[in-house]
């Protein structure tokens, strides 16, 4: 989710200690970082672009990343407040790191809550990253000059709702989905659209294609954007599937797609990866491609994601 409904969540946890709020509270302060504290993998950023895409929302969004937060957390008060409980501190940080992964969690992009078991970043898909009517419920309960632990707990309780209605809303739009595509239906992805929190974007795999579009929220309006046939495994998408970018892509997404084909014009054989999950103006968000050389090993590869290149080593 975005910082300010992070930063808000942290705030709703500190709450239920009953504590007036207050900015130098250290149990506000602990619980407010701790709710930052696993975005704080933005740091890796400093070893490439690639680096933070294989880093976010892995390590630093599960329980054992939370641990070493919250230490490092409490060993910045005990420099700077020595007099302030370790044990309290480290507590409310964890807790409000707790609060960032269970939203992540309910956001599309998930997290790698399993980690170290699993990196796959796991997903309810009931929020996008940043859900404008969401943080007006959490805006408009700090409006109501109710006590701290009442303004808490009326925080959860209409946050809870308006995920529940997302979910039941989720699970009308899949029973559409599953009228309509009446053919060997194996998986269906449903999650919120990039373009408006009145839409779903959806995922679907049969048994010989994958169908990627979007579907309205109140109404059953169904668009198709486009479909990819599944493909037999050749030499080169097993290859590719074994690469970094190719275990990367398996751990990134639920739905990765590869596809094999020759360039004409650089004379090699390419094979294209794509996030199914994520169709933007009338392309893939996040791509990959992967170039075999005459030896017929990967001798090149770049992903691009959000309108960057990055290049990387094979």
């Amino acid at each position: 989710m975005d910082t300010l409904s992070h930063a808000l969540v942290g705030i709703a946890v500190a709450g239920l200690s009953g504590h007036p709020f207050s900015v130098s509270d250290p149990l506000y302060l602990a619980s407010i970082i701790g709710a930052q504290a696993p975005d704080f993998d933005i740091i890796a950023q400093l070893r490439g672009n690639f680096s933070y895409l294989r880093q976010h929302r892995a390590f630093s969004h599960s329980i054992p990343g939370l641990i070493m937060w919250s230490g490092l957390i409490a060993a910045g008060f005990f420099i700077g407040m020595p007099e302030v409980s370790l044990f309290q501190v480290f507590l409310w940080s964890f807790l409000g790191g707790l609060s960032h992964i269970c939203i992540d969690f309910f956001n599309a992009h998930g997290a790698a809550v399993l980690f170290p078991f699993s990196r796959e970043r796991k997903s309810f898909s009931l929020l996008n990253v940043f859900d404008p009517l969401l943080l007006v419920i959490m805006l408009t309960v700090f409006m109501q000059g109710l006590t701290p632990r009442e303004t808490s707990l009326l925080f959860f309780a209409t946050t809870g709702l308006y995920t529940l209605l997302r979910y039941l809303l989720k699970l009308k739009a899949i029973l559409v989905l599953r009228q309509y595509f009446t053919n060997g239906i194996i998986r269906i992805l449903v999650m919120p659209s990039l373009k408006s929190v009145v839409y779903w974007d959806f995922v679907i795999e049969t048994q010989n294609n994958y169908f990627i579009g979007q579907i309205g929220i109140l109404q059953p309006a169904l668009t198709l954007h486009t479909e990819f046939q599944k493909q037999i495994l050749s030499p080169a998408l097993e290859g590719a599937q074994k690469t970094v970018l190719g275990e990367f892509f398996s751990s990134f997404t639920p739905f990765s797609y590869f596809t094999e084909y020759q360039d004409t014009d650089q004379q090699a054989k390419l094979v294209r990866i794509y996030d199914l999950r994520y169709f933007f103006n009338q392309s893939f968000l996040h791509t990959a491609t992967i170039i075999y050389g005459h030896d017929e090993q990967p001798c090149d590869s770049y992903i691009q994601t959000y309108g960057r290149k990055i290049k990387i080593p094979c």
